[in-house]
């Protein structure tokens, strides 16, 4: 589109209510810069007016409310703050502080390339912005010289937090046609359009600090797509090939952050930000030399209106008298011409009907001229390609042309319903004229098919088949196989926007059930906590133990650290209890014999001496007298049998 597509039509004076605008500081293709003046607090403030396309963009919109407010909770001296935003008429903004000072974009293209000292100087604090933005979750998606702002004291701080995400909203990060941020600075995995996190900024910042140490990006192509692409091909070659005065610690820290896999870098931007300092002996730099590239940087701009000594013109000479020859004389009359101005009336009023002839010709001639240059002049045609109906309509017929509907209104995926998608004629026309606009019916709709079942890799394939961009996410299912899809946003035989994103829901399998502990429980106890995590229990046996009481759980397959899923099978052996044996008659063996015996059956022993007769101590002396317990009664084993020998 024409200026509409990067201009406002006209810049309000006010927004907010609060905020008087002055002159501008600066354009951009997302938004113009002004400095302003805010009344209620009466401090200098720079607001930010994002152009007017924009603000049809609900998405944009959506995405770009979301990052104000994260943008303005971030509070760090090495970032840009913002103080207020909110929307107008003629679309959003956003109410900085006002930094004077410039770009470390100004000072390269005065310094060119940096010291050593002073390029650490510059970064240290970049790092540090960044760093308190990615402790908070933040990641900014267009690290590079031109938001690197260098206030007149030397400070540094970063700005334009959120601006490349809210952009990036609506249309992808990468792709053969559109390309979101600067292609000198985006990591590999934004030009591959994966996520990217903390470590995409360590890259960007990788790559500013070769350019201040070197004097340019190290990729540079003659497309920003072959440039973007140089990222997945190229290693960053180290800045002491290009400036042999950069010490080797410096190529090792642009070498890791700047690294192809984001793992291999920096997790963040202060961990770079440590490295350097510790690189420079952890000694804040002299930045006194970029304090005066940066006045130096200065732009000093002359008013577009102003003209140069001696750059005007003389205005033209005056026309010859009539009948003047070149040199401005008038010739004397002939004799012929004598006679004919004294001709007889009849000739006259052939002169006469002449003349009135040439006055009728020379009337219409001037009303023709006042008609093609006043009341329906040749003008320009205003672009109202992708603005809604009634803002066409009433754009053209405010300027002078009428307007006129075609009843064809055919789908198209990036121009919304009720939009104007073409327009006839389109630059040039007498005011009046009828300019017939095309209106989009939106984008057409296609059903969603029913892939709920489906191998994920299925599903995709048959999504993107009708053209549908394809989103995942995973969740448990009980009854869907792991890897297939359990739903879809939209769901089956729903109708969504051609090119719009589904979701789709794939299965991780049954949801994991954690098995009790049931060692020790009675097992109908054991048996209803099993039920209860919704597992079955099976008896897989019995077994004697003297520890476990009879009826308990004696041991369980699987143990208490495994996993089931719903309804699956714990198995368990149930203790008997300790194991009966029946007690020996040992009365009238030798101690020895009976000790033996007794042990031999599992039971312990206690010898205790006898009380026998006068015979027994003749007798028996050293056999058993008496046992407790008797013999043939039934103890378990490890029960202790008393003896009573004789002495």
């Amino acid at each position: 589109m024409a200026d509409h597509a990067l201009h406002r039509d006209t810049v309000p004076s006010r927004v907010g209510g609060r905020y008087v605008l002055r002159d501008e500081l600066g354009r951009g293709g997302m938004a113009s810069v002004h400095r302003a003046h805010d009344e209620v607090l009466d401090r200098e403030v720079a607001v930010k007016l994002l152009h007017a396309h924009l603000a049809t963009d609900p998405t944009f919109l959506d995405r770009f409310r979301r990052e104000a407010r994260a943008a303005a909770a971030l509070s760090h001296p090495n970032v840009v703050t913002v103080h207020d935003w909110g929307e107008t008429d003629d679309g959003a903004y956003l109410v900085l502080q006002l930094i004077e000072g410039v770009s470390l974009r100004d000072v390269l293209r005065v310094r060119s390339h940096l010291p050593v000292d002073e390029a650490v100087a510059v970064l240290a604090p970049v790092a540090a912005g960044l760093g308190a933005a990615h402790a908070a979750g933040l990641v900014h998606r267009d690290v590079k010289p031109e938001n690197l702002l260098l206030g007149r004291d030397g400070t540094v701080r970063v700005t334009d937090f959120g601006l490349a995400r809210a952009a990036a909203s609506a249309t992808s990060t990468f792709g053969g046609e559109v390309l979101i941020g600067s292609p000198h600075y985006l990591a590999p995995e934004a030009v591959r359009s994966e996520p990217v996190d903390a470590r995409a900024d360590v890259y960007g910042l990788g790559i500013v600090l070769y350019e201040s140490l070197v004097g340019e990006p190290p990729h540079q192509a003659d497309t920003p797509f072959a440039t973007a692409m140089a990222h997945l091909e190229r290693a960053i070659p180290a800045p002491s090939s290009r400036r042999p005065q950069v010490p080797t610690w410096l190529d090792d820290v642009v070498a890791t952050a700047t690294a192809f896999e984001p793992d291999d870098r920096y997790p963040d931007a202060a961990a770079f930000g440590r490295t350097l300092s510790r690189g420079a002996g952890g000694d804040a730099p002299d930045v006194s030399g970029v304090r005066a590239a940066a006045a130096a940087a200065v732009p000093v701009h002359q008013p577009a209106s102003s003209i140069a000594p001696g750059g005007g013109s003389s205005p033209p000479p005056p026309p010859p008298p009539s009948g003047a020859d070149d040199r401005g004389e008038v010739p004397h009359r002939s004799t012929a011409q004598i006679e004919e101005e004294e001709a007889p009336p009849r000739r006259r009023r052939r002169w006469l009907w002449l003349l009135t002839l040439l006055l009728l010709l020379g009337g219409a001639a001037g009303g023709y001229a006042y008609w093609d240059r006043t009341v329906a002049p040749v003008t320009e045609i205003p672009d109202v390609t992708g603005q809604p109906l009634d803002a066409a309509r009433d754009q053209l017929t405010s300027v002078g042309f009428e307007v006129s509907i075609d009843p064809e209104r055919p789908t198209d995926v990036d121009v919304p319903e009720d939009h104007v998608l073409s327009q006839e004629p389109a630059e040039t026309a007498r005011l009046g004229t009828d300019v017939t606009l095309l209106i989009s019916a939106g984008p057409a709709q296609v059903e969603v098919p029913d892939v709920v079942g489906a191998d994920v890799d299925d599903a995709r394939a048959a999504m993107e088949s009708l053209g549908f961009e394809v989103d995942t996410t995973e969740r448990h299912d009980e009854d869907v196989a792991e890897g297939h899809v359990v739903a879809t946003d939209p769901g089956p035989q729903d109708t969504a926007d051609e090119a719009s994103t589904v979701l789709l829901v794939v299965s991780l399998g049954p949801t994991p059930i954690e098995v009790p502990d049931l060692v020790g429980i009675e097992v109908d106890a054991a048996r209803a906590e099993v039920l209860a995590a919704g597992l079955e229990l099976e008896v897989a046996g019995s077994d004697h133990d003297p520890d476990v009481p009879e009826g308990h759980v004696l041991s369980q397959s699987p143990g208490p650290d495994d996993t089931l899923t719903r309804d699956g099978v714990v198995e368990v052996v149930v203790s008997d209890g300790p194991e009966l044996v029946t007690v020996p008659l040992v009365r009238g063996e030798s101690a020895e014999d009976a000790v033996a015996e007794l042990e031999d059956l599992g039971f312990e022993v206690e010898i205790r001496e006898g009380d026998g007769s006068l015979i027994d101590s003749f007798l028996n002396r050293g056999r058993v007298l008496d046992q407790d317990p008797a013999s043939e009664v039934r103890r378990p084993r490890g029960d202790t049998v008393i003896i009573y020998v004789q002495g």
